[in-house]
């Protein structure tokens, strides 16, 4: 009984040693925090061409040099009554709907802010 044990368990060790070694990459899990937003799914009320502004008074939004959430990407902060041009985007990334804004009010002079996240606005249409 005790040699069937150590056999049936050697086979079970075995067979998790091989899964664990298999060369089929397993994908992380998806948390919903880190979903990423569907720009055709009419959430953005902006488009390239017009000018946008931070919603919310006491709120500045981040200016980054690429559209997507890193600590080293971020060049600035926008507030509310400064805007810029939107010139590109949207781009989806990181759980965020990112635009590509231009003007005096964004540091080096053009950056990426993020909408919003599929939910909450953070940037609105502003007519200069």
């Amino acid at each position: 009984m005790k040699k069937e044990f150590f056999i049936l368990l050697t086979i079970l060790i075995m067979a998790t040693l091989l899964a664990a070694c298999s060369s089929e990459p397993v994908p992380p899990p998806t948390r919903a925090a880190d979903a990423t937003p569907n720009c055709d799914k009419g959430f953005s009320h902006l488009g390239i061409g017009q000018y946008a502004t931070v919603l919310q008074v006491g709120h500045p939004n981040r200016v980054r040099s690429t559209p997507h959430v890193a600590n080293d990407n971020i060049i600035g902060v926008i507030s509310s009554g400064q805007y810029g041009k939107i010139v590109d985007g949207p781009v989806c990334q990181d759980g965020l709907i990112f635009w590509k804004l231009e003007g005096n009010s964004i540091p080096s002079g053009s950056g990426w802010s993020a909408e919003g996240d599929g939910t909450t606005h953070w940037l609105e249409p502003y007519t200069p």
